[in-house]
């Protein structure tokens, strides 16, 4: 638990960061450190800095960050340790109770209140990095979840292959037998999984088919309907200005367009992997 005041004398065990943090971490400080109000550009010794800070990453857990190899759901960032903080709730020390008499003290005065306060900016700072940090974390993990998925979905995807690592087999044994028996039907099984997913795909085309053209025909019925009404409409709003000069009133009231035809619900269509069928082909294909 965090100490109640940044005097307290009772602290809290210090979390030791993992090396690729404590790579970035120096680099970055050692950034802070070389860096002036006079400096304008980066001290030489930089690209030796971040070519060490590279080889740390290189040697460390998060390697695949600065490799070309692609990145697998079996890669993992650092687990984010987050650093406990005092109180932020409003305090004052006991020192500012007292009038400043001197010059001197009214400095302290004001240095203790600019240190007050330059505590909390910091730690409204570090609120906000350990927030994004954790949602970071959370993308992250939803990522490497939904990559493990696609994953295993591409190995389930592959036949098991009888004969492949050149290693004997007793060809009438029981074990292959089955072995053989047992593709097979995984074979035949894929074959109808793949054709009803073709069928049920041109069903659903069929009726996306039927509806966009009942769709078409009923936006057309509507247009039809809505040119009426401004042919009656003008008609009428002739017939009007017509009876007000002869000093008439009108016969009927004004024409209203009334409800339009309404639009044919859309049919649910149920999801249909398209790539696994496509990848699928292409093995056949092959």
């Amino acid at each position: 638990m965090a100490p109640s005041l940044v005097t307290s004398s009772v602290g809290h065990l210090p979390i030791s960061q993992p090396s690729p943090v404590k790579a970035l971490a120096t680099i970055i400080h050692q950034y802070h450190e070389d860096q002036t109000p006079q400096s304008t550009s980066l001290t030489p010794h930089w690209n030796t800095l971040v070519g060490q800070a590279l080889n740390d990453l290189a040697s460390s857990s998060v390697s695949f960050l600065v490799s070309d190899t692609p990145i697998t759901s079996r890669d993992q960032l650092p687990a984010f340790t987050p650093t406990p903080f005092t109180p932020t709730r409003k305090r004052k020390h006991a020192v500012l109770d007292h009038q400043p008499e001197t010059e001197h003290e009214h400095e302290c005065h004001d240095a203790l209140r600019e240190a007050y306060e330059r505590e909390d900016y910091y730690k409204g700072a570090l609120y906000g990095m350990q927030s994004t940090a954790v949602l970071q974390e959370m993308y992250c993990k939803t990522l490497s979840s939904q990559l493990a998925a696609q994953e295993e979905k591409k190995l389930a995807r592959k036949r098991e292959k009888l004969v492949g690592d050149g290693l004997p087999r007793l060809l009438t044994g029981d074990e292959f037998y089955h072995s053989v028996v047992d593709h097979n039907n995984a074979a035949d099984a894929e074959v109808a999984a793949r054709k009803s997913r073709r069928q049920e795909r041109d069903e659903q085309a069929s009726l996306m088919k039927a509806w966009k053209e009942e769709d078409t025909k009923q936006l057309e019925r509507n247009e039809v309907r809505r040119q009426e009404y401004k042919e009656q409409l003008r008609q009428w709003e002739e017939e009007r200005a017509k009876a007000k000069v002869e000093r008439r009133c009108m016969t009927h009231g004004k024409p209203k367009l009334g409800r339009l035809e309404a639009a044919l619900p859309k049919p649910a269509l149920a999801h249909i992997d398209e790539e696994e069928d496509e990848s699928d082909d292409s093995e056949e294909e092959y």
